[in-house]
């Protein structure tokens, strides 16, 4: 499956990639985790600017995310 964020996850993305420290406050069911591991894996595979990532979630999240 390939991931087509909309116009409002795609601004979230890039304000990710570009402030070191972001936070991310949108309502249940918006996509806030596949916007953060969309970002993360820009950062860690294409900029190389990352290298560890902790991620902590909840397990019903991390299992089925």
């Amino acid at each position: 499956m390939k991931y087509n964020p909309l116009d409002y996850q795609i601004y979230a993305i890039n304000f990710i990639k570009e402030h070191p420290i972001a936070a991310i406050l949108l309502d249940m069911g918006m996509g806030k985790t596949s916007i953060v591991l969309a970002a993360l894996n820009d950062l860690m595979f294409d900029s190389f600017e990352v290298t560890k990532v902790l991620i902590i979630a909840p397990l019903r999240v991390a299992k089925h995310t």
